[in-house]
């Protein structure tokens, strides 16, 4: 103390400056994070009101979510033939006497029930006719069940009767206590939200399903802090957290949502987008005022331990810091009065001095080797750039050019077969042709830089050029001295505008990158002068799918490989992109996967393997493309051909039978009776097989066959109508137009001259 006590005497001294400029920027710091709060005070508001409505949203999105679910699952039983064939008895089942298919419904409803995610107490088919309902206990007079098992003061039997009469497909109605009324005895079923769901064109049965609302409420709510009630599109509030919470009267609720204050509440809303109810949040205001209240303690607090330690903390450095720095000085005057350091006995003087020389010795070795690689630190740093790298270095900055007008020039090699054979490294190859380039260019352009920005691209960028077309005449001359090793390898280069700063060098590698995509499908080194934007991706129309999944469907490898190769045949007529190629291949094989989806063969075989798409980059002429094809296609064929051979010989049997005889009068009926079948069983068991209903399918492989005829211009459309199975031509000209959009004439004047 007494040390520190003479120390504030000497107000010029290294200890008073030090505590002086501590204590100056703690009281700024202090000042500055007591006014930042007081500002902010006001923003932490929001954000509380803000995490609120958050909250609101994550539980309008689950209670939304959940409603969808509860419907589609509903509505995807009209899906299962079994279950609505047991349905369609049920609506008749005194009449047909089906009481055996209650127990098969009653099992479907008691799977949906199982699932914990639906929150589900019962489901109840509702059938009009014989006035009775099944649910998951069993059945029960329609009366019987609501006054007795489900008795409910607010749905009294004749409410349910009631909407049998009223037109909708969905509708949740208000949350009511249920109750169970036996030998006098109530048990209380508890809170539970009813969802009526309407199969149609179904008049005379219905669903009720009994949603648990509060465990809905305990699973979505996220916070512990609101209640929350729900209100539909008139007004009337389906379910509430809180019996004695109310909506506040005469408050309408604009717009999709929004918030508003209430006796001393805060009443968060948001609109349901698919069901359209209101969902109201209500926290109270007091809640949001504690939490400010706790914020402003605990900031209060802190900001006093914070100031009380930093004063302390203070007088310890400053006490530290000058007691060395003192010695140090009078140790130099003592040695030097004119105060330049000097050799001293004191071992860690020396020490210092040694260390500050090795400092400065290793400092000049860094600089003089930084200057020897200035060029790859250059490199370095547009590659950062260009990947967005943040560079914290300002000298590495700076060596990127910022205001200098430039052009970036994007180069792709591909390497040919026969540089396998070489067995040379592709990095290595990359690296002698990017230096080439570099020094190349370097004797045109004054200031240059080419770098490698991946294993098989590199990148020049070329500062300050009169005008694109020096530098592709430039490009032209090295193109020709490049194709010595043709056999070997090819380029693609993609030339950018002139940009005016390094700001724009993403746009740059982004614009070239694009070009790339236009390359045409050839093993020749190509120069992109002009920009084309890249197309999107290429999807089959109807027609066209319908035709692939035909010729796959048929077994036949080559009929499916002749279709795709006069579509590759077109594209190079029109000399399509290399990008328009690989789109074309990235959609067939993604309908070939859907059509072994829709045949269930991958459950049998698994998925066709994906990684075959990664060699589409590598192929630069159409046999590539139709090796790939073929490896594609075989095993789907193959895939085909064995499900109809050995697992299902009666399927085969009707797909060769209907290819080898339709010019013949074929029929569901005629067909089943060449089975031993009835033509119910057959029907349902070839749209099981194949995926497609008998007739639809016939009637595709009529028009296909109708379509490679239609290309034989020595038949009359007469002729074409018989020979797939259409005695009268009109009959064949609607068919034709209903599958392929335009008559048999208009397909041959425009597909005729096309095709082989």
């Amino acid at each position: 103390m007494l040390k520190l006590w003479r120390f504030s005497w000497k107000t010029n001294s290294l200890f008073a400056k030090l505590m002086t400029s501590f204590l100056v920027v703690i009281a700024v710091l202090a000042v500055f994070n007591f006014i930042s709060f007081l500002f902010l005070k006001s923003k932490i508001y929001e954000e509380i009101v803000k995490y609120n409505q958050s909250n609101l949203n994550h539980t309008v999105d689950q209670y939304e979510n959940h409603f969808r679910l509860v419907r589609e699952t509903i509505i995807s039983l009209n899906q299962d033939d079994i279950f609505m064939a047991n349905l369609n008895l049920l609506r008749n089942v005194q009449k047909l006497n089906a009481y055996d298919k209650v127990d098969n419904v009653m099992s479907v409803i008691k799977v949906l029930i199982a699932n914990p995610f639906l929150s589900i107490d019962n489901i109840m088919l509702y059938f009009k006719n014989d006035s009775y309902v099944v649910e998951k206990e069993g059945t029960s007079g329609a009366n019987d069940l609501f006054s007795r098992y489900y008795a409910s003061s607010a749905y009294l039997p004749e409410f349910w009767f009631r909407q049998f009469d009223e037109s909708y497909t969905y509708r949740l109605i208000p949350t009511s206590s249920f109750t169970e009324i036996s030998a006098n005895i109530q048990k209380n079923k508890g809170q539970l939200l009813p969802a009526i769901v309407k199969l149609m064109p179904y008049k005379d049965m219905y669903f009720i399903v009994m949603l648990n609302p509060t465990k809905m409420f305990n699973s979505y709510h996220y916070s512990d802090q609101f209640d929350l009630y729900i209100i539909n599109e008139e007004g009337v509030a389906i379910f509430s957290s809180s019996p004695s919470m109310k909506a506040p009267l005469n408050q309408s609720f604009e717009g999709q949502n929004g918030s508003f204050t209430n006796n001393n509440l805060y009443y968060f809303y948001q609109k349901g987008q698919l069901t359209g109810l209101t969902y109201v949040s209500v926290v109270p205001i007091k809640s949001i005022s504690n939490q400010l209240l706790r914020l402003n303690i605990v900031f209060i607090t802190l900001l006093v331990i914070i100031i009380l330690l930093s004063i302390i903390t203070s007088v310890v450095l400053t006490m530290r810091l000058n007691r060395p720095v003192k010695k140090i000085i009078e140790a130099v005057q003592q040695r030097h009065p004119s105060g330049v350091p000097v050799s001293s006995p004191i071992y860690e003087f020396n020490m210092i001095s040694e260390k500050m020389s090795s400092i400065l010795r290793t400092n000049d070795q860094i600089t003089e080797d930084l200057d020897k690689k200035k060029d790859e630190l250059r490199y370095y740093a547009y590659t950062n750039k260009l990947r967005n790298i943040h560079m914290n270095l300002t000298e590495l900055r700076e060596l990127v050019v910022a205001d200098t007008p430039f052009t970036l020039v994007l180069y792709q090699l591909t390497m040919k077969d026969k540089f396998g054979e070489l067995d040379s490294e592709l990095e290595k190859a990359v690296y002698f042709i990017r230096e080439y380039i570099n020094i190349f260019l370097s004797q045109t352009f004054k200031d240059t830089i080419t770098f490698q920005m991946d294993k098989d691209t590199a990148i020049t960028l070329l500062f300050g050029p009169d005008e694109t077309a020096d530098i592709e005449s430039a490009l032209e001359q090295l193109i020709q001295v490049l194709e010595v090793d043709r056999d070997l390898f090819f380029l693609t280069i993609a030339v950018s505008p002139i940009y005016p700063d390094s700001g724009h060098l993403i746009s740059a590698y982004e614009y070239a990158s694009t070009m790339l995509l236009q390359r045409k499908l050839n093993d020749e080194t190509q120069l992109i002068r002009t920009f084309r934007p890249a197309k999107g991706a290429v999807h089959f129309t109807v027609l066209v799918e319908e035709e692939f999944s035909t010729r796959l469907m048929s077994g036949n490898e080559q009929s499916l490989l002749d279709w795709i190769h006069r579509q590759l045949d077109a594209l190079c007529k029109r000399e399509a992109s290399v990008d328009e190629f690989r789109r074309f291949a990235k959609e067939v094989y993604g309908q070939l996967n859907k059509s072994i989806m829709k045949l269930n063969l991958h459950r049998e075989q698994g998925e066709l393997p994906p990684l075959v798409l990664n060699h589409l980059n590598s192929f630069y002429n159409i046999e590539k493309y139709k090796q790939w094809f073929k490896q594609l296609i075989s095993p789907a064929i193959e895939r085909v051909n064995h499900k109809k051979s050995e697992h299902d010989r009666m399927t085969y049997f009707i797909l060769e039978y209907l290819v080898q005889h339709l010019e013949q009068d074929i029929t569901l009926d005629i067909m089943a009776d060449k089975l031993n079948i009835t033509s119910s069983y057959l029907s349902t068991y070839f749209k099981e097989k194949t995926g497609a209903n008998f007739s639809d399918y016939l009637n595709g492989l009529r028009m296909q066959k109708a379509k490679e005829l239609l290309n034989n211009l020595d038949l009359k459309i007469q002729d074409v109508s018989v020979k797939v199975g259409y005695q009268n031509v009109n009959s064949f000209i609607r068919m034709f137009k209903r599958y392929s959009g335009i008559t048999p004439g208009e397909y041959r004047k425009r597909y005729g001259t096309l095709r082989t």
